[in-house]
């Protein structure tokens, strides 16, 4: 039996179309929509795993408000050569020290997907073992074919997977990353599996209802990447791909963007105690709520301790009570959530008070799209990209379909309805649509 899995940044979900309906599955049912699992995994120290809201809910239990411990591990020592020219080489040996936190309970990992873009990045070091990256997707894989099969009471081993237009820019990485998942699928008990782009996937329903044949646009931005295609669709034959592109942008970029907006209130520009400026890394890691837990080492604590005694002491105690109590996740979730709340609201309030760290700020739409006009004309231009590869122009394209949060912004919408016209614009439903149409292509392919 093929099925069709949508492996997501922010979430998955698996689903079969049999005859004339699509199929899902409870997969979550603590989530607001239980037929998807936010792909968030937790790693006890005794590698007991939890996965979506469980693993979220298991992390803020165990590890939010607890204070880091760092000791210094010695991992043992390597042997190093150096070769100078004209001499003999030199050997030494030399020790791997790294710091541990001893006192962590687990280890939570939000948006594996996206260390597929790393070229260097093999997986991680969870306590006294080594997971791969393809081992962290094959625990979520697992999830979504274990509750199929339970659903289903039948083997599920046969499945068709989007994938993004492109994990990188780099053609290697970019067959890197689909080697990977294709590993991590092997690994979940898959034996047999297809790759098709998330986009397409988005066009298959679509296509379903379409009695004439058009050309559409499928514009799908979700937590981590954008993708774009042009697509032919309808009249009873099957889609025909005319040009994709992919842009390395998604909602987690945005959600970040809106963190910016808080650096002054955590001490940006002030100066420390010995009259030198508060370094500007210490805030470029702040961009991403892992970082923010990395900056408990004690090398960046004797900054802080410095600059708690510089111009602006309250903002550095901030920074401390954000660091040390390990808030960063559950600011990052505050943020997500304002990000949402501005695609419907003019304005919305931050209100963060856990343990010492007491914020309340303002966020205005208008502001917002100040901050992302960058990332906005990263999508402008794509859209120029891909237009020309279709050799189409926006008055040649029936329809566009807009699907993943991010697609609601309203900024990214008007910029849809400025090139295509308000009337063309489609919004197809983000947990449902792309394995849907996953699903159907799953189902073509059981019929052959």
């Amino acid at each position: 039996m093929f099925v069709g899995i949508d492996f997501g940044t922010s979430n998955s979900s698996i689903g079969i179309f049999e005859g004339e309906k699509l199929q899902l599955f409870e997969l979550d049912s603590r989530h607001h929509s239980p037929n998807v699992l936010p792909s968030f995994t937790y790693i006890t120290k005794d590698h007991k795993v939890f996965v979506g809201v469980e693993a979220i809910e298991t992390y803020l239990e165990e590890e939010t408000g607890r204070r880091p411990v760092w000791e210094q591990r010695n991992l043992g020592a390597v042997e190093i050569t150096v070769a100078g020219a004209g001499q003999s080489p030199i050997v030494y040996m030399q020790d791997i020290l790294v710091e541990v936190d001893i006192a962590a309970n687990g280890r939570l990992m939000q948006s594996i997907k996206t260390g597929l873009r790393d070229s260097k990045y093999e997986g991680t070091q969870i306590f006294d073992r080594f997971y791969r990256v393809e081992q962290l997707i094959a625990i979520l894989l697992t999830q979504l074919r274990e509750k199929c099969e339970e659903a289903t009471n039948k083997p599920v081993t046969q499945a068709v997977i989007g994938r993004p237009v492109k994990f990188s820019d780099d053609p290697q990485i970019d067959a890197r990353a689909q080697e990977k998942i294709l590993t991590a699928a092997n690994l979940a008990g898959f034996e047999e599996v297809v790759f098709e782009f998330e986009p397409i996937g988005g066009a298959y329903l679509y296509h379903q209802n379409q009695k004439k044949r058009e050309r559409i646009v499928v514009f799908d931005f979700g937590g981590g990447t954008l993708d774009m295609s042009v697509i032919e669709v309808g009249g009873n034959v099957t889609p025909e791909t005319i040009a994709t592109q992919g842009v390395l942008l998604g909602g987690d970029d945005l959600t970040s963007v809106l963190m910016k907006k808080l650096f002054p209130l955590f001490g940006e520009g002030a100066v420390l105690r010995d009259g030198l400026p508060f370094p500007s890394h210490i805030f470029e890691m702040l961009y991403s709520w892992q970082n923010i837990v990395d900056l408990s080492r004690p090398k960046y604590s004797r900054i802080i301790k410095q600059a708690k005694n510089g111009s602006d002491p309250e903002g550095a105690k901030r920074l401390e009570a954000l660091i040390h109590k390990k808030l960063g996740f559950k600011l990052f979730q505050e943020l997500e959530q304002i990000k949402i709340n501005l695609s419907s609201q003019y304005f919305t309030t931050l209100r963060f008070f856990e343990e010492d760290l007491r914020l309340q700020e303002i966020f205005l739409r208008s502001r917002f799209e100040k901050l992302i006009q960058n990332e906005l004309e990263m999508v402008d231009y794509a859209m120029d990209e891909l237009l020309l590869k279709s050799g189409l122009k926006p008055e040649q394209i029936q329809a566009v379909l807009r699907t993943g949060g991010s697609s609601e912004i309203p900024v990214f919408i008007d910029l849809l309805s400025r090139r295509f016209g308000h009337d063309r614009i489609r919004e197809i439903d983000p947990f449902t649509t792309i394995v849907g149409g996953l699903a159907l292509k799953a189902h073509e392919l059981s019929k052959n």
